[in-house]
């Protein structure tokens, strides 16, 4: 399907790299209305199919994502006979919510590639995936508190569980810009490299990541993030629930032989 603000396309071994490009360089991809709207669409129909191993998000020319851009387009609370249009602002919330809520819900791993500003909603974007390759050209801001806001987007949850408390909550609280070194030695990202590698380092990752199995890799990550807050009897119980629908699949074979074979493994997720 086309889209007007993304460019998706399938890359790797077996097509199982989704490339999702935010595409609006001149706002450096800020989030318009429609915007939000196409990645909550490319995020669900990722979901469903099953040939998508992983997924890439990035954005076009200088900047990853410098946060919402409404200045067209984002109806006002403005005064009426009845008072502010609270639930137009409760709609639309929900309207910019649900993209997220789709990118969380995406079961197979999901690489954030920043190649440059990373501010706000492009701030909780790139907190919202499970693994991060950055330029050295990165910046990052909680932008919200300059506003008068929070972080509501669910930076506010996904932040501290990526670099801490009380990173978090300094970015959080007083809305400076953090570079990418420091991002970096916080744990925000997994790679660090030089604008002109971006695209190498990040495809190899997303490369290792499509060869895995996707059976297994699913099932693990849908455990650390329903898990977290268990205690650890409870976790390995549930384990043991996910154990026994992975141990039948071919992939599980798959990953017996070849050891024995001592070759590179071939799955298929199935």
């Amino acid at each position: 399907m086309a889209y007007e603000n993304l460019l998706v396309e399938r890359r790797g071994e077996h097509e199982g790299i989704l490339w999702i490009t935010l595409n609006r360089p001149e706002k450096l991809n800020a989030l318009s209305i429609p915007l939000f709207g196409e990645l909550k669409q490319v995020f669900q129909e990722a979901r469903d199919d099953r040939s998508v191993r992983c997924v890439v998000i990035t954005g076009a020319g200088r900047g990853f994502c410098a946060g919402a851009d409404f200045s067209a387009s984002r109806p006002r609370d403005e005064e009426t006979s009845g008072g502010l249009d609270l639930e137009g602002s409760r709609l639309f919330f929900r309207n910019e919510s649900e993209a997220y809520i789709a990118l969380r819900r995406l079961e197979v791993p999901v690489i954030a590639s920043i190649n440059g500003v990373c501010v706000g909603a492009g701030f909780d974007m790139a907190a919202h995936c499970d693994l991060a390759v950055a330029s050295t050209e990165a910046r990052y801001q909680v932008a919200y508190v300059k506003r008068g806001l929070f972080a509501d987007l669910g930076g506010f949850w996904s932040l501290p569980r990526i670099i801490g408390w009380r990173k978090a909550m300094e970015l959080m609280m007083t809305g400076r810009f953090m570079s990418a070194e420091e991002a970096h030695e916080s744990g925000l990202t997994n790679y660090l490299v030089e604008p002109d590698r971006l695209e190498e380092q990040t495809m190899k990752l997303a490369l290792e990541v499509e060869a895995g199995p996707p059976i297994a890799q699913k099932l693990g990550k849908t455990l650390a993030n329903r898990t977290a807050n268990m205690d650890f009897d409870s976790a390995l119980e549930m384990s043991g629930i996910a154990l026994s629908v992975l141990e039948p699949s071919d992939d599980r074979a798959e990953g017996v032989r070849s050891f024995m074979e001592k070759r590179d493994a071939r799955f298929t997720g199935r």
